[in-house]
């Protein structure tokens, strides 16, 4: 995965530089953890997904960014805004468990 663009990315925490992207292959669309390093470059977090393997689980031998699939445009819009409407619906105390 290439470095991300500034107006692709979503700062969540300005002191450690977290946020998300927006990424887009195959007209599919997916929610990307990014960070931003002290050059200001912007890149994805990548990961080893789990597999469960004689009863245990273990790292994958590959690595891949850690994503959420959101789907084509029109279904991305849609499940977004479910997403909006979930928290917009939902009155949390500040330190409400999950």
């Amino acid at each position: 995965m290439a470095k991300i663009h500034e107006d692709e990315f979503i700062e969540t925490n300005e002191q450690y530089g977290d946020g998300i992207a927006i990424n887009i292959y195959n007209s599919e669309y997916s929610l990307v953890a990014a960070k931003r390093n002290k050059n200001g470059d912007i890149w994805a977090e990548w990961c080893f997904p789990q597999k469960y393997v004689d009863g245990k689980h273990v790292a994958g031998e590959k690595s891949m960014p850690r994503k959420l699939s959101l789907g084509t445009k029109e279904q991305a819009i849609r499940r977004l805004n479910e997403l909006i409407m979930m928290i917009e619906g939902r009155d949390m105390e500040l330190d409400e468990p999950f």
